[in-house]
């Protein structure tokens, strides 16, 4: 971002209305042409630890320039309002301690020669981050109250520190129940930085409340009582995800949603219908979501795909398509799984059982889309290992497996060829409470990419979380990373300042 912007001059004389006063004449001309360097495009920095302290160079074609400099800095992602500029400097070195909220500002710099009245700016990114904003998060329970762990990663994906209960430490209380599953969303709408606009939240879900946070001081933000216009009048929360235009909160099997195409404060709307005529359902806790689609949901009583939108107050029905190895509605089936193959376009796979016959188990390989969905159904032996899973998770992206637990084993299964393998047998005492499949493509971050599968236990009070990488879906014998806590794990997730909404599409 670091050059001369000669169309937004006017724009940035706008922002800056309570802070800067008269800039002076923002149109240039070829007399004179004033050149700015010496600052990056974009800086990473701690609130309250760390400083911004730059001396850019300028220079002007106009011989004898003499300069005015200003510095300033405002919020982004600011919504109902115009972004205000606070002045934080009036000499061309800046020597600033930063004490914004973790989040992504804009740093502006400008210089105006005195005796001609012409002006040049530049630009510059500042990520502003906390000890909250960057490590793996483990969401674990007691059996009756979940708290979050932290291990930090100052220098590479590796933790080197740990914080334990962070979410009690912050907020003085625990969340009642089990750990379930993380949520995070770069663009949920709060005021947590004195305007309405983009905050960088975590949920924290349980099977008996939900909290949203802040990453940047895990702070929080709002609770189950608190996240709707109308609390349910029953807590027993079972998953948050996203879509292409909404936010989707299911809690004891009943669909709410925020649309995200135009302005909301944060809060799930009323509970949404099935259809027209309000028929009762009950979804499954299991789905399959893509940023560029509408989620796909399963509803338990009627044995029917479902999806939805988050624009009306109405869920949309789903048709098989052609091809289609069984209906899309009142299939007469028992979802045990379903999960999130590829984003981009949306496919997934789910294990089914038969409600006459529970002899009668299979894998649907799920493509196409709500109005068209191509349900291919492939038959699971009760002799395959995978017959018997308790647990699942997909390998998303990568290679064509499926990941499962039996007793105190992980397995694999090749979906094209259906080859099973036992991946890690877990250590004489421990119980397995928790596999995913996560990961992590960057290449501005490159000590922070990550790949693996990871596996959470439990011996006693303690927990050990191990990532495994793997080499053609097979998971490499000794783990990359070993975390130990106390509780049982629910969840485990990777946050850090580049990450955003879509890093960690919500999955099973």
């Amino acid at each position: 971002m670091k050059k001369i912007i000669i169309t937004a001059l006017a724009g940035i004389a706008l922002l800056s209305n309570s802070c800067f006063k008269d800039l002076g004449n923002y149109t240039y001309t070829a007399n004179e042409k004033i050149t700015i360097s010496g600052i990056d495009p974009s800086y990473n920095k701690v609130s309250l630890v760390d400083k911004i302290t730059l001396t850019p160079t300028v220079t002007s074609t106009n011989e004898g320039a003499e300069f005015d400099y200003r510095w300033g800095i405002y919020e982004t992602a600011v919504q109902g309002t115009a972004p205000k500029v606070d002045t934080i400097g009036r000499v061309l070195a800046l020597d600033y301690l930063v004490v914004q909220p973790a989040k992504a500002w804009v740093l502006v710099f400008i210089a105006k020669n005195k005796k001609t009245g012409y002006s040049a700016y530049a630009t510059s990114t500042i990520n502003v981050i906390t000890e909250f904003t960057r490590g793996w998060y483990v969401a674990k329970d007691d059996g009756t109250k979940t708290d979050v762990d932290l291990f930090l990663t100052p220098t590479s994906i590796v933790p080197d520190t740990k914080r334990e209960n962070v979410f009690n430490q912050v907020n003085g209380k625990k969340i009642d129940g089990k750990a379930t599953i993380f949520g995070f969303y770069s663009d949920y709408k709060s005021t947590v930085t004195g305007a309405l606009g983009n905050t960088r939240a975590l949920f924290v879900v349980t099977d008996k409340d939900a909290s949203v946070v802040n990453v940047n001081t895990f702070k929080e933000i709002r609770n189950l009582n608190t996240l709707f216009y109308e609390p349910p009048s029953a807590k027993a929360p079972d998953f948050v995800c996203n879509g292409s235009s909404a936010q989707f909160f299911v809690n004891n099997g009943q669909l709410y949603s925020i649309y995200a195409m135009s302005s909301n404060v944060g809060v799930f709307g009323a509970r949404q219908l099935k259809d027209n005529s309000n028929t009762p359902y009950k979804l499954s806790k299991y789905f399959m979501t893509s940023w560029i689609a509408d989620p796909i949901f399963f509803d338990e009583m009627s044995s029917s795909f479902i999806s939805a939108s988050g624009a009306g107050s109405v869920m949309n029905a789903v048709t098989q398509a052609t091809g289609s190895s069984m209906p899309a509605n009142n299939n007469n089936k028992t979802l045990l799984y379903m999960g999130a193959k590829t984003f981009n376009p949306m496919t997934g796979y789910a294990v089914f059982q038969d409600k006459i016959n529970p002899a009668i188990k299979f894998i649907s390989a799920l493509s196409g889309s709500a109005s068209a969905l191509l349900i291919k159904n492939d038959t699971i032996k009760p002799t395959d290992k995978i017959f018997n899973a308790t647990r699942y998770t997909l390998n998303i992206v990568d290679e064509s497996m499926i990941y499962f637990v039996v007793g105190n084993e992980v397995w694999s299964r090749n979906l094209a060829n259906k080859f099973e393998q036992l991946q890690f047998a877990a250590p004489a005492g421990e119980t397995i409470t928790f596999i995913r499949h996560s990961k992590y493509n960057t290449t501005t971050e490159v000590p922070y990419a990550f790949n693996y599968i990871i596996i959470g236990t439990k011996n006693g009070a303690n927990y050990t979380v191990r990532m495994f990488t793997k080499t053609s879906g097979n998971l490499v014998a000794t783990p990359a990373i070993t975390m130990t806590g106390t509780g049982s794990v629910g969840d485990v997730i990777y946050i850090a300042p580049n990450i955003g909404g879509t890093t960690h599409q919500n999955t099973f």
